[in-house]
């Protein structure tokens, strides 16, 4: 009996505190506590400033204003809307509340997502890298294609067969590949295409990065995983000619060297508006392998023009994942590549059929297409970029992880070996996001004089050899610290292709060709006839930032064998091609002179395929 007497006492109260006021009707009682309207006045009344009710009058738009938007403003009052449309509507034009508006949220159903970042269990990557704030500005488009070169793609997998396995080709088999189908009898492209464009809200599985997309499968490995750079190459120039707009490859490492036809291949592709996507590999070593020292491919085929987006493996806590390789010449970001949730159709123990599965996987591959997800997202909402902004915006858009990772690369501080940072999707889609500095510009810095080289998305040195030999000692742009801080830095700019270098620590003579350092062994020292004096010495820091190569091939046409091999090969296109005694003999070539490899050396030279007959 008290509440209530309470209660119907302070309702007493308050309406008879407004009935009481000099001028205030009943009407005015129906809103006590302020509120905020917009109001567009025809004529500005003459006692609204004075009225004790308004407590706030506020225009919106800030002078000069156009003529029709002199008189609306913002105004806090006591009034409700009846009640200011009651005592000013003569002059009353509209009235509406000050609506409050807030990001939209994306409603997600997959049971594999999960909006805790810190559940491990479910799909954390796609939180880390901030993937369900930029789905607010777009889930991608159907006319983005990424091309996905691995073991084929489960086109009939539940989460992935609502459309997005477009038809591709199988170089294994030399054979195409139906869209929709099942093409992959390893199941790693299977898992790699979920991570890409799994189905979203369909109450199964997991969501992919992109809700709108096309995969084209290229199978450029067999069932074991495993396959031939050469077929690679051929997958690469094939997604450039059938429309593909993002080519996404989690391979590398052995297997994978470096070789002419692979960097033409890439060339090839990224002249023609392609992003190239590549994993970082998981070396054998505990830690993870350190590309400076011992790169690997098609990580590290940048051409001296960053063509490929090298991407390392970070875990829930944006710290490297044990097994991702690292460094600073290949690595351009890293994205969550340890417990990622995905689709499968391979039991990865037993290799047996599990169709429509999900499995948890780590690996540099898993990071990889976390990135073309990126990629894809950014081409849906912008699609006249280029694919160097593309590439520019998923570098300068990630978040720094350098401080979470002092002893994470070989016991030392990864500072710099993982590439810009941990991808952000939102930050990659702001409109606002773009380069200070235009690729290609030489520019210095104004506080230390260090000459830069802004190509590829990275700041690369500049030496003062490299300046007079290749810019012919052009003056650079000086531009202050603060715009060339945000560019991270890359390897100094290499010389003019055909220049023997060396550092004065090291024996070994480098020629540079195409940004890379290929070793020069001293019986093809002996054979082109390279003299001393065509030697440069430059600094040990500038020759070790560069990226080595396979060795310097013998002279074209020269037919090479190893010592303890009766194997003979033939040098060409820079490919030492093995030969079967038919061909060798059908080409008349038993009449050439052999030049005799050292075995050791035979390894350092980048293979072509084989000549047979």
């Amino acid at each position: 009996m008290n509440k209530l007497k309470k209660l119907t006492s302070i309702l007493i109260f308050n309406f008879l505190l407004a009935a009481a006021m000099p001028g205030f009707s009943i009407l005015r009682a129906q809103a006590i506590q302020p509120q905020r309207f917009i109001v567009d006045f025809r004529t500005l009344p003459a006692g609204l400033k004075a009225d004790p009710a308004i407590l706030k009058i506020t225009p919106i738009f800030s002078a000069p204003a156009p003529k029709q938007f002199q008189n609306i403003f913002k105004i806090d009052t006591t009034y409700s809307a009846a009640a200011l449309q009651q005592i000013y509507g003569s002059a009353v034009v509209y009235i509406h509340p000050d609506n409050q508006l807030e990001a939209g949220t994306v409603s997600i159903n997959d049971p594999g997502f999960s909006a805790d970042p810190a559940n491990a269990d479910r799909e954390w990557g796609l939180l880390k890298s901030h993937y369900p704030e930029a789905w607010n500005k777009t889930t991608g488009s159907q006319a983005v294609i990424v091309a996905v070169i691995d073991t084929g793609i489960d086109g009939t997998h539940e989460d992935l067969s609502a459309g997005q396995v477009v038809a591709g080709f199988d170089f294994t088999t030399q054979a195409a590949i139906p869209a929709g189908s099942d093409s992959d009898v390893n199941g790693h492209g299977t898992l790699i295409a979920g991570v890409i464009g799994a189905t979203p809200n369909n109450f199964r599985g997991i969501v992919g990065t992109n809700w709108n997309i096309k995969m084209m499968p290229l199978k450029a490995l067999d069932a074991s995983g495993a396959g031939e750079s050469a077929d690679v190459a051929a997958a690469i120039v094939y997604a450039a000619d059938h429309g593909a707009n993002i080519i996404n490859m989690s391979l590398g490492g052995v297997g994978f060297a470096h070789d002419t036809t692979l960097s033409d291949a890439i060339t090839y592709a990224f002249n023609k508006g392609l992003v190239i996507i590549a994993a970082a590999g998981n070396d054998v070593a505990s830690s993870g392998g350190d590309l400076d020292l011992n790169p690997v491919f098609p990580i590290c085929d940048d051409n001296g023009q960053n063509m490929v987006i090298g991407v390392a493996a970070t875990d829930i806590n944006d710290q490297k994942a044990q097994f991702s390789n690292y460094g600073k010449n290949c690595v351009d970001v890293s994205a969550p590549g340890k417990r990622i949730l995905s689709t499968i159709n391979r039991d990865p123990l037993s290799h047996l059929p599990a169709p429509s599965s999900y499995a948890y996987a780590s690996g540099t591959s898993l990071a990889a297409p976390f990135v073309s997800g990126e990629a894809a997202l950014i081409k849906a909402l912008y699609p006249q970029i280029s694919n160097q902004e593309i590439r520019d915006r998923i570098i300068n858009s990630a978040d720094p992880i350098d401080q979470l990772n002092p002893t994470q690369c070989g016991g030392a501080s990864c500072a710099g070996d993982l590439g810009k940072g941990r991808i952000n999707a939102f930050v990659a889609l702001d409109p606002n996001l773009a380069a200070s500095i235009s690729d290609g510009s030489l520019v210095q810095s104004a506080t230390t004089g260090q000459a830069y080289l802004v190509s590829g998305g990275q700041k690369h040195p500049v030496s003062a050899f490299v300046l007079g030999q290749r810019f012919n000692a052009a003056a650079p742009r000086t531009v202050p610290d603060y715009v060339l801080d945000p560019i991270p830095g890359g390897a100094y700019a290499t010389p003019l292709d055909g220049t023997l270098v060396k550092s004065p620590q090291d024996p070994t003579v480098y020629e540079i060709i195409s940004g890379f350092k290929r070793p020069i062994t001293l019986q093809i020292w002996k054979q082109r006839a390279f003299q001393p004096a065509q030697i440069n010495i430059l600094s040990s820091q500038e020759v070790s930032s560069w990226v080595t190569g396979t060795f310097l091939p013998p002279i074209e046409g020269t037919l090479v064998r190893a010592r303890t091999s009766r194997t003979i090969y033939w040098v060409i296109d820079g490919l030492l091609h093995p030969m079967n005694r038919g061909f060798f003999l059908s080409r008349g070539l038993s009449g050439f002179p052999i030049m005799v490899l050292n075995g050791n050396d035979l390894a350092g030279y980048a293979r072509g395929s084989a000549y047979i007959r």
